[in-house]
């Protein structure tokens, strides 16, 4: 399963750096919160997923969201079994 999610890593990693974006980092985890994996990053899944989940609940459909700041973007995004949130610098 570990498997698994480094390729889901190194393939989401690849499509950024074909854009020209580079990616900090990657979280994986379950709806519920619980950490599946990551790379780069060292932050609570938690509050990934509840993000998520309340913007899946606004739109009644699977979103992308999307926080930023002057330095930095997080890219969020649910699928059928996991919340898989994006880092990288601006």
């Amino acid at each position: 399963m570990e498997n698994k999610f480094e390729l889901l890593i190194d393939n989401a990693i690849e499509k950024f750096d074909s854009v020209n974006v580079k990616v900090q980092g990657v979280l994986v985890c379950d709806k519920n919160g619980l950490a599946l994996t990551n790379r780069g990053v060292d932050v609570s899944p938690g509050p990934i997923a509840l993000l998520s989940e309340l913007a899946s609940g606004l739109s009644g459909r699977r979103v992308t969201v999307c926080l930023e700041n002057v330095e930095n973007q997080v890219l969020i995004n649910q699928t059928e079994k996991a919340v898989i949130a994006i880092y990288h610098h601006l």
